[in-house]
């Protein structure tokens, strides 16, 4: 649909003052190779654009071809027309929203506004917000179910995954999870649900019928996202360090493979053919193509500290990327029919291989200066996950 089709002002409503474009400018980060960017005939970059501040989920409007991303240090979702690769508005939610989903049906946006402990419901068609849910402590999650009209939100402090009733919208029950409950998705030919404890390192298997848990799988790797594959009858579970992927069988849980992936994965989406993962990578500013015998098809190269990934439902091909470290949204299409002739060629990172350089941090516990030094020689790890 062109921007002269669509219904005027739909879906882009400006009713708060945080929903004014504050994203930051594009600071230092890592970014995918050169060699990986010229990987001619596997991908084609559409166009990028400003969002808000540290925008992480992002879904689209298959009636308009707006796109949503929920921006969330600006308190806001952004609207961006995808004809024109602009933000068409904004909308004023909760505090700090960070998931995003839309029920096709009703048109109806929902954002899990994680300090606000509660989910946001916008009315697609208006721009505006219809209604407020109140869920458990911190919800981070989202995962909706469109055939049995329920939205599951992860509630990360609650250690619970809160259950609403998208056509009522209202919570009519909640689960117990696992400390740091968080992405969450949907099943319902399994009639299984499934969310990802972060802090846990766990998944909790939920029967979508009566609640019940009926399972918990040990997920090493600090487990941040869970995507559906229907067409296998498989879901897999993103590790975020050391970066990997487990493919298991939505019927047993038995793990049928584990994948290595690139730095810091955090984005998940399944191809609608089922017969690739794309990878939002943290680390390296890309989002890979994942076959699912674990091989990486291209990486494409996008924002900084990309997030949320999602499929455009009006065209397959088309990704659509929020990437939290440069406040932008990327718009990528996947060239590729199936896996390439030859693989990318994955350079190392420059810094691989250097001197580390000296360093200085008060320890949490003393308040006294720690230098790098003290641990010349030794194997340690130096954690700036969410470090605002």
């Amino acid at each position: 649909m062109t921007a002269a089709q669509r219904p005027q002002g739909a879906g882009v409503a400006q009713d708060t003052e945080d929903t004014q474009d504050r994203g930051g400018a594009r600071g230092p980060a890592c970014r995918v190779d050169s060699a990986l960017r010229a990987a001619a005939g596997r991908y084609r970059i559409l166009g990028e654009t400003r969002v808000g501040m540290d925008p992480e989920g992002v879904v689209a409007d298959a009636a308009t071809g707006l796109a949503y991303v929920a921006c969330s240090r600006s308190n806001a979702v952004s609207v961006v027309d995808l004809d024109t690769m602009t933000q068409a508005g904004a909308v004023g939610v909760g505090r700090e929203p960070i998931d995003i989903v839309i029920d096709p049906r009703t048109r109806r946006v929902f954002t899990a506004d994680a300090r606000s402990d509660q989910v946001s419901v916008i009315d697609a068609g208006t721009g505006r917000v219809i209604a407020v849910i109140p869920v458990g402590a911190y919800p981070a999650g989202l995962g909706i179910d469109e055939e049995n009209r329920r939205l599951y939100c992860g509630d990360t402090m609650g250690s619970t995954m809160s259950v609403i009733d998208i056509d009522a919208l209202e919570r009519v029950g909640t689960v117990t999870a696992e400390l740091g409950a968080g992405a969450v998705a949907a099943d319902p030919r399994a009639g299984r649900v499934y969310c990802v404890n972060f802090v846990a390192s766990s998944v909790t298997v939920v029967s979508a019928g009566d609640l019940r848990v009926v399972d918990r799988l040990p997920m090493s790797g600090w487990p941040c996202a869970v995507a559906v594959n229907p067409r296998l009858d498989e879901f897999y579970v993103v590790r975020s360090f050391p970066g990997g992927v487990v493919r298991l069988a939505s019927a047993s849980n038995e793990t049928l493979a584990e994948m290595s992936t690139p730095v810091a994965p955090v984005g998940l989406a399944v191809g609608p053919e089922g017969d690739r993962l794309y990878l939002g990578n943290r680390g390296d500013g890309s989002v890979s193509v994942l076959g699912l015998d674990g091989l990486e098809w291209a990486r494409i190269p996008v924002g900084a500290a990309p997030g949320g990934v999602a499929i455009h439902p009006g065209d397959p091909r088309v990704l659509l990327v929020a990437n939290s470290g440069s406040g932008t949204l990327t718009v990528a299409e996947d060239l590729l029919d199936g896996p390439p002739a030859a693989l990318p060629h994955q350079a190392s990172h420059p810094l691989v291989g250097q001197r580390l350089p000296d360093f200085s941090l008060p320890d949490l516990r003393t308040g006294q200066m720690r230098h790098g030094r003290e641990w010349a020689e030794k194997k340690y790890i130096l954690n700036f996950f969410a470090s605002w």
